[in-house]
């Protein structure tokens, strides 16, 4: 009889962990095949002890659960925020399908404790998937990129304010020490991540992995004399690292370190960036677009004139410094782009 009682209660809870799991699938990260995935395995616990309902509930003992109150005095099942709901299901229902599992091996059902194994094994291969989508990947479209230096008299937070409103697909932070302090930049930071996050769209802070963490940003820029990809993924998490390359060699080099994404170019001469090295043009574009996978950007020195050669060459993501930020009209400058972009 314990042994019933303990497989009703674990049912009961790995359906409400898949529920809660495949509902988070569906109508946060509208991802039909994860949904369905979690459906399944919830029907599939169901239906393993289909015909056996009554014999289960008659174990049932609900007011004399000594857990019962333990749980209602808890606050360990407090929520932070949805990855920490999924997180936490996903370990309640791996527990709830190993409990079964046992207890049935325990009642000499060892095919039927195997099937349950076998679901245990597939929700672990699920977990990794869901997780995977509060990454934020590199959207396609434009890359907008501040520096006050380009930006005609207005701040970096004015500019991202009317990229924002224009619809701009990414903002990245670009600035350095030699022209603002480390408190100025954090706050500028600070700011422009209120203004990304209320129109979601992903921010990226360059070079300072300290306050893009503090704020809250979606990802880290790095370049090829700054931290390696591997270091920052250890205090970075999920967030999206993108590295900048010039060459397949760099490029290969960052795709093994994990990179989310990397930076192609500079395609054409630039004066956004000191020490920038030498414009690398169509072919080394080509070549990433045709040999690898891996989102890019590509970037340096592209004007509205050459977009059209920039996307024939497999560019799906663009970055126009100067002809965005050094606009009369930055909103009207991106719709342009846009339709340029929309045309190709």
């Amino acid at each position: 009889m314990e042994e019933k009682r303990i497989i009703d209660a674990n049912i009961n809870r790995s359906a409400e962990g898949l529920r809660v799991l495949e509902d988070i699938a569906r109508f946060v990260f509208n991802d039909k095949a994860l949904s369905a995935s979690l459906r399944q395995v919830r029907h599939k616990v169901r239906e393993l002890f289909k015909g056996r309902e009554r014999d289960l509930l008659v174990s049932r003992d609900s007011a004399s659960d000594v857990g019962a109150q333990t749980s209602q005095a808890t606050t360990s099942d407090m929520r932070s925020d949805i990855k920490d709901a999924v997180l936490s299901n996903f370990k309640r229902v791996q527990e709830a399908v190993r409990s079964i599992e046992e207890c049935l091996k325990i009642l000499g059902e060892y095919n039927r404790g195997k099937e349950m194994e076998a679901l245990r094994f597939h929700v672990y291969s699920l977990e990794p998937k869901m997780i995977s989508l509060f990454t934020r990947a590199l959207p396609q479209g434009i890359y907008g990129i501040l520096g006050e230096k380009f930006s005609c008299g207005r701040t970096n937070v004015q500019v991202a304010k009317e990229m924002a409103d224009a619809g701009i697909d990414l903002i990245q932070y670009r600035e350095k020490l030699t022209d603002k302090s480390i408190k100025d930049i954090y706050e500028e930071c600070k700011e422009i991540r209120k203004i990304t996050k209320s129109a979601d769209i992903p921010f990226i802070v360059n070079d300072y992995a300290d306050i893009a963490l503090m704020v809250g940003a979606d990802g880290i820029h790095q370049g090829q004399d700054d931290l390696p990809i591997p270091a920052l993924r250890a205090i970075a998490g999920d967030m999206m690292l993108g590295c900048s390359t010039h060459s397949p060699e760099q490029a290969k080099k960052a795709i093994e370190d994990g990179a989310d994404y990397i930076g192609v170019g500079p395609i054409f001469s630039t004066q956004t960036k000191e020490d920038v090295v030498d414009p690398v043009g169509f072919e080394y574009l080509e070549y990433v677009a045709e040999n690898h996978t891996i989102p890019f950007v590509a970037i340096g020195g592209i004007k509205r004139h050459h977009l059209g050669d920039v996307l024939r060459r497999g560019a799906k993501t663009v970055c126009l410094v100067t002809e965005i930020i050094g606009a009369d009209n930055i909103q009207a400058r991106i719709k342009e782009i846009k339709d340029i972009m929309g045309r190709e």
